[in-house]
Parts: structure tokens; C-alpha cells; sequence
């Protein structure tokens, strides 16, 4: 030990005393005293570290070498060497280049060893913290590297380009810089430094003292451009320039001097106006305020030389040491370690036996039978593999035990063997030869697998292969061949494994079983046997139930986690132990072999490290979080861990997908889809937890669950902060989790961050907080916002200043307003720009061209613009995909020769406003033909242009030939006269796979089968040559406003019919004939011309109107087909059929009078799948056809007669399934209706809008049946109503009894019958008007004024007892609500009454029913009527009323203290609808509306003249909503509104004007603001945000502008 205190002196007198110097080398110390202390310090040692995680140290050193390998990436090529080889710069870059090579190397040359140093892992740690750091310093060069590239400036060199006096002021810059940095002299006032941010830097404000000059006027101008700095002129000679240089050199110091207020510099900016200054008085004025414009480039940062050649000498300084000290380590380690981890690794696994472990097996039920059934099916073929996939822990191993029990008996040979990560043919087979019976007279002297067909001839044989991982195609074939050739039919392999490519593989038929999560009964039952074992579980310890239930939900459906967590509870069955495993979730940190944890990182160890790497990011997600592949590329991009060896063989983008493919083959992602068809990815939440673990040394992700006590390493550079709703759900929540996040401050190193992801709906409300938190962060690379609803620089105050930045994606919830800072085209390395989630997006595109290395910027449709508007779009060589770009030829940096320069350009191009480009010249500086990635092209010409010059255009288009593996193309517009050769006569687009033709002037097209034009004269000529090559691969075309054409022949021979899909036709106007149907063709023909379209599954045809014959629709039943026909030939006004997922739709609206050819139209043997049926201004298909319809739903008829004549219809029985039918402006009678309904038993809703001839309403008389009779009596029944229907007035309508929703509106002519259908003398109880519907539950009566006219001086109640849902409006006669009295099952009630009403009936349903929601308008008094006082016992009414929801106006009377008082305890919404004379509340009312405390919604709508909203609202203690809507006059809110208050809502409230400073709540809040016009943002938005953190904003894109560009938190409604 002596030694080791003399080492550790001369290691501090030779390094320093310094802290960081003192802790590496104790770390190496620590090394050197594990060697030489004594040999039971030795076993604790390896015992602490070693058996707990033997890999620790090895994965540290594959971790640092990528780190390394990453810092060393900006150096590669040579560029940022040649930018910064100044004298000082270039040495100290070239030390670091050498430093980080040597470090490489090292690592390197232990790259597979196993290594076991826990010292050696602090130390890696160093040495990765040191090259993030190098990588930094270098990235930030590259950035400036790029800044002068892209200005022409030379800030990195001490050599001029344009001779001594240039080099003279570069450098007396450089060295002015670094010393007003050193000496830190003090700023002035921030006056002075306003108009110049870019001088700001590193936290050095300017001065005042900011130029000396000889004279009384200068100019004062932004930096010179790079033909002036480069260009200077000889003959005006050096003195200018160096007093100039002068000058600006005494500027950069006398910024920092407190003295007399000089003018600064603006930054270098081409864009920036000149300014004229005068010195008066020892100050400067302008003479001419600077203006902003929106598309002036942003201010470039400043480049220190100097300050960053000594960040680079430290950085060199502290590698050194470390690096040294690891090479030390590494090299006697070597001594010892192996190059074979996963040899080893695997034999030290331990192996699984046949023997069963689990004695119940628990929800495996199903796929138990699946694999005895495959057993039994496999007895026909020689060999059966079948594999059983899932994730470690799931419960695979235990599973094929079971089976292996069970099925054992029908082999002769049952095998098992356990395989493991080491798959070797020729172990194994010997493991194999082990395990089967030795036979007579066996020859021992030969081969295992020799042995093996010995032993297995003529048998049966189950092989069970546990655990395989790895799949080599000669190895298994090898092991597998004596079983094929040795045994008889029958024989089974059984392989487990975890990884989805190697189940792929192996498999012999298409069963393949994946064992998933149990269920929750079943994970409950398995965790009930874990830890009560035979007893009953529960029984004993209740008071465990709930607590037991929390923890299973939080096993994901594991069985090993089950087994995990069930050993820590069952030794200590107490409440608080089991929340504490709870909370914990301890059973993640168990190490043993045999716990969850350890056993999915086996899987995740298993991956090579690039694969470790991407996947260990998916950690920053929440749980179940649904991945698209596009994203998840993009995102690896962002974060530079993608990395192609070979750029020109595959792109980084080719790299990701593979990687996320070989994710998925070993297991860890899950593909699956959507509604719509598309892939999206997946990750089990076990392994989700599993990437939260290894990722947690450098990725944090923050949960209100998890703030408080999460641990927090020094070394973490990737954020994820989530926001769950509950997280804002009050105010305690919000408090809560905003006080821990602010204190994330102290707690993150901020400053090394590389990501911060942002999710939730609601994380904007704490935008503030993040603003302090994230305020010195400096490094971030990759930003993601997912909820967003504030703009960037809220959260990011020095967004300016993020040089390294690479990735930025906001996602929106709401359909939004965002605006981003023009400062965004200075960030150069950003390669990924996401906005395809934001609705409306404020962005200045025009200077994008300075993001030299973009790859991707992705915008919604509607804002594909912002594509177009990228001036000088060529530099961004990299980018891959360009949706919009229109020739401007007005301004340069808008022509086609920018195209020409994106070799890397894919996917879609479109190309605009082509009519101004003028020669051939021009088109071919496109390079169309040699951008071969291109899928899709776009080829517009403005039709509208004035001066259209045909030839030009036609040798425009013929210059533009793409790649001959294009698939999608799009011309619009052309005004040419011919067809390009490269479309027609010499094809060779051949691979096209949609061809649209949209508004072109061509005399002929291309070669599509036999075309037949029509010219000038009226005369048909053949417009396509058929002896052209055609198209074999096309599946959609589209030919639109080609009125040249007339006829479309098609034949048999057309290669590309058998591959078409989809066919669009619009707007052809001569078109006479399509392929499927020529005049000729009889019926019978239909069929074997629609068999030359197998595939045709979409066909539209709109507005053709000399088109007369179409194919029958449907064509096909055996895939979807959907088909729009619009205006076409002289019958069709509209037919669209819809097939998708099983609700098939067809609505058809005629000519009226020609219903009879449009249903000839239909082949209804293909239509027995029918849903829903939509017919409009013809009259019902006939019956016969109708009952063809055996799955038809509903149906709706609007201005149609509803039957056919009927004496077609016969008097025949007729029963369709349908059980919603509707009716709208129809001539029908009742009489008619009554006949139709009689054949449709399952009818259960109807509706009847706008039917002027029903004029009376009432009930079917059905006789009763009995059961031995039903048949015939239903029979005899049914007879009876249709006979009865004939004999009915021709305007009642007769409703069956079945009906459970019925509405009636606009129908002024229907009156409810007072008694039962034809029998006045009816007794009451029998039941008249509606009150035999036994069945109905909704009632609406809307704008029927005579509905209960029969029931004004009647004693009958007009409707059932069973009603839930009445709605009364515009009908009279309603004098009291008596009549309703009866309805005591009403949940729901809403009453518009016409003239004088009164409440006497509705006070007992409110005591005694069930009304829940009330809505009541009329025009008198109507609740004064009845004094509520007189209620026997309020009390009772208060506890047994169930109003939840009334809808009302002040004048009924509502707002009264007596009735007000009823409800205070229960009502929870209230909606007050003001009239056009009411200008305010009484003093009465709102002292009553006070009483409501119970409010937790305050609706106040309409009211032209309402001109303030009640005082007092702050007493509503619950209250959580309040809108206004509509109220014109209103200008400002209440002063005070309630603390409970969580949304606001303005809608068309046009007078407000501001928002009270003091009256908002301090919780988080929602802002909706629609139709509203507000003061400028400056009068409130500030407050709000100031004072009110929480505060989300939210306005739609039309009162953006009127809100102006200030606005914070903002998103549609």
C-alpha cells in the first residue's frame, strides 16, 4: 500500500491537485489496488461488481467508441480541416482529430472482449463525456464553416483571400473579440445593445462606446457582401481601409465601455437596409427608423477564432490524461479477456428441462388445441416445423412443457433439447444422440447424425428446440437432415424462440404461433397461485385486494413478472410492504436469471450495438405510443445514429429502415394497422420499461408519477417530459407537477441536452416553466413538441443560438395557428423539418436554401406553398422530396436550372406554372431523365395563361422526359397539339402505374387501346396508334376535360385492362363509349367485357353527358368496388355505390320520370350485401327487386314517390329486413307510407321531414297472437293491415307497433288522433294517439303546429308511459303540460311552446320522474304560474329531483330565488338564451342565479342588446365552463370570475375588446376565442402569459390576423 500513496503523489504532482484531476486518477488508483489487495478483497470485489453485471464495462466501451466515432464524423473529408487551418485554430483541431483517433484505435482493438473493471467504467464514462463534448466544439465549427461558406467570409482564416490589409482586420477582430471576453468589461445600458442581439455572446453584453470616427456623418451599414470583402479596389488605396478596419475593431471594445451612446453594427446581413447616423451632442441619431421585413434573413451569429481554439486546447488537455490512463487499463485486461462473450454467455445459461415447472397451465387454452391440432395434421408429411414465438418472460418454455407432457405418448422418440444463443449442428446432435435409445447391432464407430437415422428409423420422433436465437441456414439444414431421412411420416420439430425472423424461417407451413399477454383474468389467477400458492387467495388478507390489483395491472400480462413480484410479496403479506412494492415496482431491479428483467435484456444484449442504440431512444416515448416508420427514420436522423458505410450504395434513410426491419425480426417492435390499411409500429410495454433501463445513462423521461423521485445521472443528454390530462385536471394537479418541474432545473445539466421531446395535450400550459428550464440549454439537436400550442422562442428563449440543431417536428392536437421564427433558416445542420401535423403555420421559406444539409421538410397539403417558396431551392442538394415548385420567371432562384442540381430528389415533384418557361434550354437544365428515385411527377400549365404559344409548349413538354422507372405521372394544362414521343409512338415510361390526363389539347393520346378523336369539323378519327408499345403495369388512370375525345374501344388484347384499378372520367364532353359496353353489345356481353378489367375496383364518371351506356353496377362480388357516376347521359343525375368494410351504400338520384332505366342500370344479384339505401327524385325500385336486398338496413327517399303504381306491386305479402327508414319532401300519402311500412316487421326507427299529404297520425289495430297459432295468425295479421291501409284515408298514416324512435318535422298538416284508429267510441283506457306503442323511446314533433290540435280539450294522454326522449317545438295547443304527466320514465325534455303555457304538470316529473336534461322556451311567464312554495316539502324535492341540464331564456320565469333554490344542489349546467330586447339580468335574477352554486357550465347566448354579463359570477364556486356566444355588445368579462374556472369560450362576440388583468384565474386555463375581435396583443396577451402560467390559447386560422403576430398558445378550435 505504500506503493500505491507514493503512485498516487507523483500522479498528483504530475497532473495537478485540480477536483476533476484528483477523481480520474483515484478512479485509476482503484484499478491498480483491486490488483495487489489482498484475495478476500479480491472476492468482494468481483462478488459487488462483476456477478451483478459482467458486461457493464464491455457495453461502456462499445458505448464510447460510438461516441468517439461520432465526435471524429465533422472531420471526415477534409472540409472543416481546410476551413479552420489558421495557425492556432488548425493546430489545436488537428490535436483533437489525433486525440480522438488515438482514443478510436484503442477502443477498437478491444472491440469483443470481455471486460470486468467497474473503475474502467467510470473512467469510459469520462472519456464519453469528453468526446460529447469534442463532438460539440466541433459541430459548432462545422457551423460556422457553413456560415461562411454560404456569405462568402473567411472568420476561420488568418490569411485573407484578398491580401495583407484583409488579413490585418480579420485578425484584429479575432484578437479585440477574445479580449473583451477575458477582461468581462462592464455593459451599458440595454438601450444601447437593442438593435444588435448577434453581439450578445456568451453572456457579454455590448456597451455603448460602439464606433470612432473622424467626421460628423458616417454610414452605418451591415457587413460587406463577399464580392466586396473579396474585391477590394487597389486604387483607392490601403489608408481607407485600415482606418475603416480601425474603426471596426474599436467598435467590438468600445461596446463594452460605459461612456458616451455610439451606434453599433449590425450583424453580417446582406438583407439589412443601410442606415444614415449623425453624431449630435456626443450621440447618435437615426434619421430613418429600421423596418422589419417578414422575409429578411435572420442575423448570422458572431465566430470567436480565439475563444474557440481554447475550447478545443482544454478539450485535448482533459482527453489526454483519460485516454492514457484507459489505454493503461485496457492493455493488461487483455491479458485475460475473450473474444467470445456469447459462447460464453450461453453455456453458462442455464438449461431448460422437460420436466413441467408450473403444474396449471393458465390461458393457453386456445392456443394449446392449435398445436395438438398441427400435431395430428403433421402425421401426412415427413417433417413438421413449428415454431412458438414471443418475448422473453411470456411464458413460451412453460407452454411447449405442457405439450411435450401431453403429446409425448404419440411419438416414439420425444426429444428435448435446450438450445440457447450457441446454435451448433454439431453439438447438438450430439446433445440429440444423448437423449434417444440406443438400438440393436447400432454402428457407434460412425457420424451423430449417422447415429441418430440409426436410432429413428421407422419411428415417430418429437424434437422440442428450446430457446434458439440464432438461424444459420447450413447448420439447421445440417441438424435436420437425419429426421428427414431416418424416421417415417409424422415426425414434429417444436422450436421456441423470441425472435420473429428465425420463427419465419424455420417454419414448414403457414402456422406460426405467437404467444401474446395473458389476459387479465388469467395474469390474475397466475399471480393469486405466485403468492398465496393452495390457499384461498384474498381470504385471509382482504385489505390486499386492491392494492393486488394495482400491482397486476402493472405486469403487462407477464407470467415471469407474475413470478418476479409474487416471490417479493408472499414473504410479507402487509399492506404498506405491498404498496411499497407497488410504488417501487421492485420487481424490475431483481438481478437473478430467473426475473423478468434479466431475462428481456438477454434479447436486448443480444443485438449488435447499432441496433442497442436506436432502440434504447424509444425509452423517451409514452407507453403504447404507435410509431410510423417515416417518423422513427427521420427522428434517428435527427439524432445522428445513423450511418451508411457505403453513401453511395444506400441512404441514411435506407440504413434506418433496415435497422427498424431487423427490430422487428428479433422482436422488440410489432407491426401493426390501422383502419385505413396503413403499418404502424408497436413496442410491448415490458420492453418499453426494458429500453427505460439501459437507456438510463443518457435518456430521461419525466411522468408527474416519476418527478420527484426519479434519480437523474449527470451524464443524461435526452429529455422527454409528459403531460397526462390528469396532470391539469385541477388546480392542486397542475401546482403540483409545475413546482417539479421548475425544480428540474437544479437538477438537469441542461447545457449538455442534445433532445427534448414535449408531450400531451395540455403540456403548453406550463410553457412558461419550460421557458426557465430550458433557457441555457445550448446543445439540443433534436426537438419534438407533441400537443403543441405556443410558438417556438416561448420555450426556447435562445433558439437563435441552437447551431447543432438537426431535427424539429411539432405536432398538434387541435387544427392550430403557429409561428416560427425566421431565425430557423441560420440553422444549418438541420437536416429534418416537420410540419405535415400543424393545420396553419406562420414561416418566411425564402431564405430555407441556407439549410444546406435538409433532407426532409414535410407540410400539410394545404401548406405545400411554403415548398414553392424556397428561394434558391438547388442548394439543398440533399433533399429528397419537393411536392411544390413554381417558375417564377420574374425572380431569379425560381427557374428550372434549381431543379436540376437535387440528384437526390424522390418521391413526388410537382412542377408549376411551366407556361413561363420559354426555350428547350431551359426544360433541359431539369435533368428530368437522370432523376431516376422520382415516383411521382407533376407537369401543370396555367390554361388560364393569356399568351398561350402551342408550340412552345408542345417542345417544352417533349424535352421533359422522365426516368424510364417512373410510376406516377400528372399533365395538366398543356396547350400543345401532339402527345410527347416519350408518351406515345417511342414509350418509354413503360413502368407507369397512374397516368392522369387533365385539360390537355392534344389531337392525339397515348397508346391506351383504341382511341377515337373528333376534330374541329365534327368528324371521328382514330387518335391512337394501336402498333406503339403499351403500358403493362397501369392501375389508375384519368382523363379530365378532353373534349376532343368521343369514343374509347377497347379489346381483349389491351395488355394494361388486366392490371387497371381505378378509372377516372370527368368533364369529356363528346364521350359516347367506354371499353366495357358498346351499342352493339348485347347483355349478355357484359360480363366478358368486364372480365378484360379484373381488377377494376373504382370508376368515375362525371359530367358526360352524351354517354349513354355504362356496365352494370356492381360488376364484381368477390373484392370492393366503388363507382361515382354524376351527370351522365340523360337519365343519371347521380349514383354513387360504396363498398368498404362490410357497409355497402348505394344512393341514386334520377331525372324524374326515368326511374325505370336507372334501376336497369343495377345488377342486383351482386347487391345482396346492401346496407343502406339513398334514393332521390324517382320512385322506389320495385318490390320484386327490393326483396333481392336481403341485407338492407335502411333506406331514405327524398322527393320521390315511395312506391312504385300499385298494381305493380300487386297485393302480394311482402317482408323486408329494413329497420330505419326516412322520408323528405315527398308527394306521398299517408295511405302509401302505411302500405310500405306494412312489409318492413323489423322496422324500429322512422322519420318523416317536409310531407305535406299525411294529415293524420295513429296506431295499426294488430290482433293478438297465440303461440301454437303465431305463424298464421303473424300471416293473417300482415293480410289484414295491407287491407286496412287500402280502405285508409289517403292521409293517415298508420305507424306498426314495433317502433321505438320516431320523428315527425315540418309537416303542417298532421294531427295526432285523440282515440284508437276507426273507433270514436273507444274506451280511454284502450289507448288513443300514440299510447299503444309499447316500444317507442324518442319522440320529436318539430314544426308541426296541428300535431296535438285533436288533444286541447281532451282527457287522454297522447303518448306511452315508456317515452325516455320528448321533443316538443313549434307545436300549439299545449296550454299545460297535464297531458305529459303521465310520462314518469322521461329522461330527457325539450319543449319550444308557440303562444301562452303553463308549467302546471311539469313540477311532478321534476319531484318524482327522471328528467335529467329540461330545455324550455315560450313565449310567456311560464313557470310564475305555479308558485313552487307550495311544494309540501322542498327538501325532498331538492334530494329527489334529478336535473342535471336546463336550457332555458329569463323570461320564463326560471331565474326566481324560490325556484332556484330547488335546484342549487344538483343542477351542474345551465344555458341562458337571451332575446333581442333583454339589455341585462335583474337584480332579482342574478341574486337567484347566485344560488346555483352547484353550476359547474354557464352558457349565455344571443341577446343583441345584452351589454354585460351578471355580477357576482365568482360566487359559482364549482363552476369550470363559461361561454358566451353570439352576445354582440358585450366588451369586457366580470372583474372577478370564479378560482374553479378551467375554460372560457368567446364566439362571435365581436366588442371585446380585452380579457380582466386580474379577474383570470391562476390555474390552467383554456382560452377558445372565435368571431372575436381583441385589442392588440400587447394590451393582454402578455398579462396572460405573465401572470397566468397555464393559459392556452386557442383561435382559429380567420381571427389569427386580427389577433396579430404576437399570439402565444395558439390553436384552432
Amino acid at each position: 500500500m505504500c506503493f500505491l500513496n507514493l503512485l498516487w503523489s507523483m500522479e498528483s504532482m504530475r497532473w495537478g491537485d485540480g477536483e476533476e484531476g484528483r477523481s480520474s486518477h483515484l478512479v485509476a488508483l482503484q484499478y491498480y489496488s483491486s490488483r495487489v489487495g489482498t484475495r478476500s478483497d479480491a472476492v468482494e470485489f468481483r462478488h459487488r461488481y462483476i456477478d451483478k453485471n459482467p458486461t457493464m464495462e464491455t457495453a461502456g466501451i462499445r458505448a464510447a467508441t460510438w461516441v468517439v466515432g461520432k465526435a471524429l464524423s465533422p472531420l471526415s473529408g477534409g472540409l472543416l480541416e481546410a476551413w479552420g487551418a489558421s495557425s492556432m485554430l488548425g493546430s489545436n483541431m488537428e490535436d483533437l482529430k489525433m486525440q480522438l483517433l488515438y482514443a478510436q484505435a484503442m477502443l477498437n482493438n478491444v472491440q469483443g472482449r470481455e471486460i470486468h473493471n467497474p473503475a474502467l467504467g467510470e473512467l469510459l464514462g469520462k472519456l464519453r463525456q469528453l468526446a460529447y463534448g469534442a463532438d460539440d466544439l466541433l459541430d459548432e465549427l462545422d457551423y460556422f464553416r457553413i456560415q461562411d461558406e454560404l456569405d462568402g467570409t473567411y472568420h476561420a482564416a488568418d490569411a485573407h483571400a484578398a491580401g495583407c490589409v484583409p488579413d490585418l482586420v480579420l485578425n484584429a477582430r479575432h484578437t479585440v473579440r477574445s479580449f473583451v471576453n477575458k477582461v468581462k468589461l462592464p455593459a451599458c445600458s440595454r438601450a444601447a445593445t437593442r438593435d444588435h442581439p448577434d453581439e450578445q455572446q456568451d453572456g457579454v453584453k455590448q456597451g455603448c462606446f460602439s464606433r470612432i470616427c473622424s467626421c460628423g456623418r458616417c454610414d452605418i451599414c451591415s457587413s460587406p457582401s463577399p464580392a466586396s470583402q473579396v474585391g477590394l479596389e487597389v486604387d483607392k488605396g490601403c489608408v481607407p481601409k485600415v482606418a475603416s478596419s480601425a474603426r471596426d475593431a474599436a467598435l467590438t471594445v468600445g461596446k463594452h465601455f460605459p461612456c458616451n451612446s455610439f451606434p453599433s453594427v449590425h450583424d453580417d446581413d446582406s438583407d439589412t437596409s443601410v442606415r444614415e447616423q449623425r453624431f449630435v451632442c456626443g450621440a447618435w441619431k437615426s434619421s430613418k427608423a429600421s423596418q422589419r421585413n417578414h422575409d429578411a434573413q435572420a442575423p448570422r451569429l458572431k465566430f470567436d477564432r480565439v475563444e474557440m481554439s481554447k475550447k478545443i486546447r482544454d478539450i485535448v488537455e482533459q482527453l489526454k490524461p483519460v485516454c492514457a490512463m484507459v489505454s493503461t487499463i485496457l492493455n493488461l485486461e487483455l491479458l485475460g479477456s475473450s473474444r467470445t462473450p456469447s459462447k460464453e454467455t450461453a453455456m453458462n445459461r442455464a438449461q431448460t428441462t422437460p420436466e413441467i415447472v408450473e403444474p396449471k397451465l393458465y390461458g393457453r387454452d386456445s392456443q394449446k388445441n392449435i398445436i395438438v391440432n398441427e400435431i395430428v395434421k403433421g402425421e401426412c408429411s415427413a417433417l413438421t416445423v413449428l415454431p412458438v414465438v414471443g418475448p422473453g418472460g411470456i411464458g413460451k418454455t412453460t407452454f411447449i412443457q405442457h405439450i411435450y407432457d401431453q403429446m409425448k405418448g404419440h411419438f416414439h422418440v420425444p426429444i428435448w433439447v435446450c438450445v440457447s444463443l450457441y446454435f451448433n449442428a454439431n453439438r447438438l446432435a450430439k446433445d440429440i444422440v444423448e437423449k434417444i435409445p440406443e438400438v440393436d447391432n447400432e454402428n457407434r464407430n460412425c457420424s451423430d447424425e449417422d447415429l441418430i437415422k440409426q436410432r429413428i428409423k421407422g419411428k415417430k420422433v418429437l424434437l422440442v428446440l428450446d430457446d434458439v436465437w440464432t438461424h444459420h441456414e447450413n447448420e439447421w439444414t445440417k441438424l435436420l437432415a437425419p429426421f428427414k431421412k431416418g424416421g417415417r411420416n409424422g415426425n414434429m420439430v417444436i422450436v421456441t424462440t423470441r425472435i420473429p425472423e428465425v420463427a419465419n424461417r424455420v417454419k414448414t407451413s403457414e402456422c406460426s404461433l405467437e404467444l401474446e399477454r395473458l389476459s387479465p383474468e388469467d395474469i390474475m389467477s397466475f399471480f393469486e397461485e405466485c403468492v398465496f400458492g393452495d390457499q384461498k387467495p384474498w381470504v385471509d388478507h382482504p385489505g390486499l385486494a386492491e392494492v393486488g390489483s394495482k400491482i397486476v395491472e402493472k405486469l403487462k400480462g407477464s407470467p415471469l413478472a407474475a413470478k418476479t413480484v409474487g416471490r417479493l410479496l408472499r414473504n410479507k403479506l402487509t399492506l404498506n410492504h405491498w404498496i411499497i412494492i407497488l410504488e417501487s415496482k421492485e420487481w424490475e431491479s431483481q438481478t437473478n436469471d430467473n426475473d423478468i428483467m434479466p431475462a428481456l435484456k438477454l434479447s436486448y444484449d443480444y443485438l449488435p450495438f447499432h441496433l442497442q442504440k436506436i432502440y434504447s431512444f424509444c425509452s423517451l416515448f409514452p407507453e403504447d405510443y404507435e410509431f410510423d416508420s417515416k417518423d422513427l427514420v427521420h427522428l434517428w436522423i435527427g439524432l445522428d445514429i445513423l450511418h451508411s458505410y457505403d453513401q453511395k450504395k444506400k441512404r441514411v434513410e435506407d440504413v434506418g429502415l433496415c435497422y427498424l426491419n431487423e427490430l422487428v425480426n428479433h422482436g422488440f417492435f410489432k407491426i401493426n394497422k390501422k383502419e385505413d390499411g396503413s403499418p404502424y409500429y408497436v413496442i410491448h410495454d415490458l420492453l418499453h420499461e426494458l429500453a427505460v433501463q439501459v437507456s438510463s445513462y443518457d435518456c430521461l423521461s419525466i411522468y408527474s408519477s416519476n418527478v420527484k423521485h426519479i434519480q437523474i445521472p449527470p451524464t443524461v443528454r435526452h429529455l422527454s417530459i409528459i403531460v397526462d390530462n390528469t396532470d391539469v385536471e385541477n388546480r392542486l394537479c397542475f401546482e403540483d407537477y409545475n413546482e417539479n418541474l421548475s425544480a428540474l432545473e437544479k437538477r438537469l445539466k441542461i447545457g449538455n441536452l442534445h433532445t427534448v421531446m414535449l408531450f400531451g395535450d395540455y403540456h403548453g400550459s406550463f410553457g412558461r416553466t419550460f421557458g426557465g428550464l430550458f433557457r441555457e440549454a445550448k446543445a439540443i439537436r433534436v426537438i419534438f413538441l407533441s400537443g403543441a400550442s405556443y410558438n417556438m422562442d416561448d420555450i426556447f428563449h435562445n433558439f437563435a443560438k441552437f447551431v447543432h440543431l438537426r431535427y424539429l417536428r411539432i405536432k398538434m392536437v387541435h387544427h392550430g395557428v403557429l409561428s416560427l421564427p425566421s431565425v430557423l433558416c441560420r440553422l444549418y445542420h438541420l437536416e429534418v423539418i416537420d410540419l405535415s401535423n400543424l393545420y396553419t403555420c406562420f414561416i418566411s421559406t425564402r431564405h430555407m436554401s441556407n439549410l444546406v444539409k435538409m433532407r426532409h421538410f414535410l407540410v400539410q397539403k394545404n401548406r405545400i406553398h411554403l415548398q414553392s417558396d424556397i428561394f434558391g431551392v438547388g442548394k439543398l442538394k440533399l433533399l429528397q422530396e419537393l411536392r411544390e415548385f413554381r417558375v417564377r420567371k420574374e425572380s431569379e432562384g425560381f427557374d428550372l436550372s434549381q431543379l436540376g442540381q437535387l440528384t437526390e430528389i424522390r418521391g413526388s415533384l410537382g412542377l408549376y406554372n411551366l407556361e413561363k418557361v420559354q426555350t428547350k434550354e431551359e426544360a433541359n437544365e431539369l435533368k428530368l431523365i437522370h432523376k431516376k428515385h422520382l415516383r411521382e411527377i407533376i407537369l401543370q400549365w396555367d390554361v388560364k395563361h393569356p399568351n398561350k404559344d402551342p408550340v412552345q409548349e408542345e417542345n417544352i413538354l417533349e424535352s421533359l422526359v422522365p426516368h424510364s422507372s417512373l410510376e406516377e405521372l400528372r399533365i395538366i394544362g398543356h396547350g400543345g397539339t401532339s402527345c410527347p414521343s416519350w408518351l406515345c409512338m417511342n414509350l418509354s415510361v413503360r413502368s407507369l402505374e397512374s397516368l392522369c390526363l387533365d385539360d390537355v389539347s392534344w389531337k392525339n393520346l397515348p397508346p391506351l387501346g383504341q382511341l377515337w378523336m373528333v376534330d374541329d369539323l365534327g368528324e371521328d378519327y382514330q387518335g391512337c396508334s394501336i402498333s406503339p408499345p403499351s403500358f403493362h403495369y397501369l392501375k389508375r388512370l384519368q382523363l379530365s376535360n378532353i373534349s376532343r375525345l368521343r369514343k374509347w374501344v377497347g379489346n381483349v388484347d389491351c395488355s394494361f385492362f388486366s392490371c387497371l384499378e381505378v378509372l377516372v372520367i370527368r368533364n369529356c364532353s363528346e364521350l359516347i363509349e367506354l371499353p366495357f359496353f358498346s351499342p352493339t353489345c348485347c347483355r349478355a356481353q357484359w360480363g366478358e367485357k368486364m372480365g378484360w378489367f379484373p381488377k377494376l375496383r373504382q370508376l368515375v364518371v362525371v359530367n358526360c353527358p352524351k354517354l349513354e351506356l355504362l356496365p352494370p353496377i356492381p360488376w364484381q362480388t368477390c373484392s370492393p368496388c366503388n363507382v361515382q357516376i354524376e351527370r351522365v347521359g340523360s337519365a343519371i343525375e347521380r349514383l354513387v355505390y360504396q363498398a368498404l368494410k362490410s357497409k355497402e351504400r348505394l344512393e341514386i338520384e334520377g331525372e324524374g320520370g326515368k326511374g325505370d332505366i336507372l334501376w336497369n342500370r343495377l345488377n342486383f344479384s351482386n347487391l345482396t350485401d346492401l346496407k343502406h339505401l339513398f334514393v332521390k327524385k324517382i320512385h322506389l325500385l320495385p318490390l320484386d327487386h327490393l326483396r333481392v336486398l336481403t341485407s338492407l338496413k335502411s333506406i331514405e327517399i327524398s322527393g320521390s314517390s315511395i312506391l312504385p303504381p300499385l298494381q305493380s306491386a300487386g297485393r302480394g305479402i311482402y317482408r323486408f329486413p329494413v329497420e330505419i327508414i326516412k322520408i323528405s319532401s315527398c308527394d306521398t300519402s299517408g295511405r302509401d307510407l302505411t302500405l310500405l311500412l306494412s312489409f318492413l316487421p323489423y322496422l324500429s326507427e322512422l322519420e318523416i321531414n317536409n310531407c305535406e299529404n299525411i294529415t293524420g297520425l295513429g296506431v295499426v289495430e294488430h290482433p293478438q297472437t297465440v303461440s301454437g297459432e303465431q305463424q298464421r295468425q303473424q300471416t293473417r295479421g300482415e293480410e289484414e293491415i295491407i287491407t286496412a291501409a287500402a280502405a285508409t284515408a289517403e292521409g293517415l298514416l298508420l305507424l306498426p307497433l314495433q317502433i321505438r324512435k320516431l320523428s315527425i318535422s315540418h309537416c303542417p298538416n298532421v294531427s295526432l288522433l285523440s282515440n284508437p284508429a276507426h273507433d270514436d267510441h273507444a274506451e280511454a283506457e284502450s289507448g288513443g294517439g300514440l299510447q299503444r306503442l309499447s316500444s317507442l323511446r324518442f319522440l320529436r314533433v318539430d314544426n308541426c303546429p296541428e300535431f296535438l290540435s285533436s288533444y286541447s280539450s281532451s282527457s287522454f294522454f297522447p303518448f306511452p308511459t315508456c317515452l325516455h326522449d320528448l321533443m316538443l317545438r313549434d307545436v300549439w295547443d299545449m296550454e299545460t303540460l297535464q297531458a305529459l304527466s303521465n310520462l314518469t320514465s322521461l329522461t330527457n325534455l325539450s319543449l319550444r311552446i308557440c303562444g301562452e303555457s303553463r308549467d302546471e304538470g311539469l313540477w311532478p316529473l321534476l319531484a318524482h320522474g327522471c328528467i335529467t336534461i329540461l330545455a324550455i322556451y315560450t313565449d310567456s311567464d311560464f313557470f310564475t304560474y305555479h308558485d313552487p312554495s307550495q311544494l309540501h316539502d322542498k327538501g325532498v324535492f331538492s334530494r329527489s329531483s334529478k336535473l342535471l341540464d336546463l336550457d332555458t331564456s329569463p323570461n320564463t320565469g326560471f331565474l326566481a330565488a324560490p325556484i332556484c333554490r330547488l335546484f342549487f344542489s344538483t343542477l351542474t349546467r345551465l344555458s341562458l338564451d337571451f332575446d333581442d330586447e333583454v339589455e341585462h339580468l335583474t337584480k332579482d335574477q342574478e341574486e337567484a342565479l347566485q344560488l346555483l352554486t352547484s353550476l359547474q357550465l354557464l352558457k349565455f347566448s344571443g341577446g343583441d342588446k345584452l351589454q354585460h354579463l351578471p355580477a357576482g359570477l365568482h360566487k359559482l364556486i364549482n363552476l369550470k365552463v363559461l361561454m358566451m356566444v353570439n352576445c354582440c355588445i358585450i366588451k369586457s368579462l366580470p372583474n372577478s370570475l370564479p378560482s374553479s374556472l378551467e375554460t372560457l369560450v368567446i364566439i362571435g362576440c365581436g366588442a371585446i375588446k380585452s380579457l380582466p388583468k386580474d379577474g383570470l384565474p391562476r390555474v390552467p386555463m383554456d382560452l377558445y376565442i372565435l368571431l372575436a375581435t381583441l385589442l392588440s396583443t400587447e394590451a393582454w396577451f402578455p398579462v396572460a402569459i405573465s401572470k397566468h402560467e397555464g393559459l392556452n390559447l386557442y383561435v382559429p386560422c380567420c381571427t389569427y390576423n386580427w389577433l396579430g403576430h404576437g399570439v402565444v398558445n395558439s390553436s384552432i378550435l
